[in-house]
């Protein structure tokens, strides 16, 4: 019996903080509805979207956002991330794998095949990695934050492990990537009505990345190109991808022949991290051995 009543205390617990999680988020769900709206998301496809059951409150992805997006280090060396040599090893089948469409993108780019294959293995492990998350969702769980009420059931829910959530500078960063999830779900529904999929369907990274080089909806929607040629731009396709990739990397300086912190430079901009940009430079070469 004493345990039957703990275990009820407990699940009155959980309906209680879910209860005021959803009740928190309500208001913010109209805020994100007009949000879509301004960037040019038909009305009643927005209200669709909000009222949907696959939007629906996910506050692990705040905390995976707020506080472990940031590549790491391994424990042997914290400047590098931990890659198991048999990826490489499958880079280098892959490139020879697939030569037609990554001698293309040298071709058009002036990105070699190594850079490119580097990436993929970091990103998504050549395309095998699995991406279990609803992007609109993660996206709209982000965009939550910018209501009061509901930042402030998280911190209530998960300050115990983090009270870093009391700092002023994790709620700015809340606040900021708030605005900034608003922005990309209006992209990531831009790019789904162009190939007329589902918005809701697809999937990717708790950060909402799609496709093999994780692109965030806006950078694809202005990087992307058909590579397959099927007419349609599409980050789920490893072509396309592949193409993406190096239409992006030219865009911001990566020449095979330029100086060292020029290559590094253009990497940083596809992830704002050292330890990132340290991995791929190290996968890269190694790809060319």
């Amino acid at each position: 019996m004493k345990r039957f009543f703990v275990c009820l205390m407990v699940i009155i617990g959980i309906l209680i903080w879910s209860s005021s999680l959803y009740a928190a988020a309500e208001p913010e769900r109209r805020f994100v509805e007009q949000e879509l709206v301004a960037q040019g998301v038909d009305p009643a496809q927005a209200e669709c979207m909000m009222q949907d059951p696959r939007i629906f409150i996910q506050s692990d992805i705040v905390i995976k956002n707020l506080f472990y997006s940031t590549p790491k280090g391994s424990k042997k060396n914290p400047d590098v991330m931990e890659i198991d040599p048999l990826l490489v090893e499958r880079g280098k089948r892959f490139m020879k794998e697939n030569t037609e469409v990554l001698s293309a993108v040298e071709k058009k780019f002036g990105t070699s095949p190594r850079i490119i294959t580097a990436i993929l293995i970091i990103e998504s492990r050549l395309g095998s990695f699995r991406m279990p998350w609803n992007a609109a969702n993660a996206y709209a769980n982000l965009a939550f934050l910018a209501d009061p009420a509901y930042l402030e059931a998280i911190q209530n829910r998960y300050v115990d492990k983090y009270p870093q959530l009391r700092d002023e500078a994790t709620i700015a960063r809340a606040k900021r990537k708030a605005k900034w999830a608003a922005v990309e779900l209006g992209y990531l529904v831009h790019i789904a009505n162009h190939l007329g999929i589902d918005p809701l369907g697809l999937s990717g990274s708790f950060a909402g990345a799609l496709g093999p080089a994780q692109f965030i909806p806006s950078s694809f929607w202005i990087f992307g190109i058909d590579g397959d040629k099927d007419g349609m731009a599409n980050p789920l396709n490893m072509a396309d991808a592949n193409l993406s990739m190096g239409n992006y990397l030219r865009k911001y300086g990566w020449r095979e022949d330029a100086p060292l912190e020029q290559k590094r430079k253009a990497l940083w901009y596809y992830n704002h991290s050292d330890v990132y940009v340290n991995t791929v430079m190290m996968v890269y070469e190694r790809l060319g051995r």
